[in-house]
């Protein structure tokens, strides 16, 4: 009998090489930054442009950092106040803490709180927060303010890790969370009962990348190899983000390698044991309480909503059930606002009975 031979699959030469990484200063506020430049390939003619800008883009939305998104201290209302004894405004002061850049040791989903609660005389810096035990200041040298004689500052500070397309936003049930167990120092009534409207918030950027540059060159066999020049603010190795962006980019593309010529047939996603937990009491009480800002909506839509007592799910499925949206909304806000009355028949039309779920809303 005739021995079948075995077919044996050519693999394409691959190239994936760091040519050079350095630490460099920032030009604009002579900063540390980490440089490194790679080269990738070999790909096809006429495919390096295509890849380079997918990759290109996959690094600037993807890449997390840790940033402060927000602050609260003590006796300010607004970011133009002034305080007492200090010599920077507050603006100021939101300013020089928006160029704090943070190390996390470990992935977290839920905000960080740090605390800062000095008296004057003393010039604050990055290094005087008190930080959670897995979370580093990568410039603790980083000017804040400058405390006068007989000053004082409370502050808290909020850390969020996230990417620049994804964005958290804090409201009242926010803060409600946090206990008076969570502030080292004594606070006025008024400052606890007034968080919300004391609340500054922080346009962070949410990319450790400063800068990103590629370049195509073409060899003799008709291949062409791709030169990445990548500059991080130091909180991040551009190793491990370029490795992270090919892998979230070909975790985008591996789905569609199994589709077929033939007619696609799409699973069921209903699953039985999903629908039970699903209409269990509790999951139901949980859910109607749960706060707008876990939906993907902009914080002027959440304060107009707010101004309406439309704070939670529960709220704004009964204005749904009502067919009564308000003529207050801008045509944006109108748009979110319905986008968000089809996540509701997502989530309660289709998996649970609407009596049942009016029962609950209305008790």
């Amino acid at each position: 009998m005739k021995q079948r031979k075995n077919k044996t699959v050519k693999k394409k030469p691959s190239i994936f090489s760091c040519l050079e990484t350095r630490i460099d200063e920032n030009t604009v506020d002579h900063t540390p930054q980490l440089y490194a430049c790679f080269q990738l390939g070999l790909f096809p003619k006429n495919q390096g442009l295509t890849i380079a800008n997918a990759l290109r883009r996959t690094l600037l939305t993807e890449s997390t950092e840790c940033s402060i998104t927000g602050v609260l201290i003590e006796d300010i209302k607004h970011e133009y106040s002034n305080l007492k004894g200090i010599k920077e405004t507050v603006f100021d002061i939101l300013m020089n803490l928006k160029k704090i850049i943070f190390f996390s040791g470990q992935s977290f989903f839920k905000t960080q709180v740090s605390f800062l609660s000095e008296k004057g005389p003393i010039v604050l810096k990055a290094k005087n927060l008190k930080l959670p035990s897995f979370l580093f200041c990568i410039n603790p040298d980083q000017y804040i303010t400058t405390l006068e004689t007989n000053s004082k500052i409370n502050m808290t500070i909020f850390i969020d890790q996230s990417t620049p397309k994804n964005f958290s936003y804090f409201t009242h049930c926010y803060y409600s969370n946090f206990s008076n167990n969570f502030f080292p120092f004594k606070l006025k009534k008024n400052f606890t009962q007034n968080q919300q409207s004391n609340f500054l918030f922080l346009d962070t950027q949410f990319c450790p990348i400063s800068n990103l540059n590629y370049k195509i060159k073409k060899k003799e066999s008709q291949k062409e190899i791709l030169f990445f020049e990548i500059w991080t603010n130091g909180s991040v190795h551009p190793n491990f983000i370029l490795k992270k962006a090919i892998k979230n980019l070909l975790l985008n593309l591996i789905p569609f390698h199994s589709l077929r010529n033939s007619k696609i047939e799409f699973e069921d996603y209903e699953n039985k044991k999903i629908q039970k937990i699903v209409s269990q009491k509790k999951f139901i009480q949980k859910l109607i309480k749960l706060d707008l800002t876990n939906f993907p909506i902009s914080l002027e839509t959440y304060q107009s909503l707010k101004k309406l007592n439309i704070l939670t799910i529960g709220d704004l499925y009964r204005l749904k059930m009502q067919k009564n949206i308000p003529k207050t909304l801008t045509k944006q806000e109108f748009l979110e606002v319905h986008r968000l009355f089809k996540y509701l028949k997502f989530y309660f039309s289709n998996k649970l009975k609407t009596d049942s779920f009016m029962k609950y809303t209305n008790t």
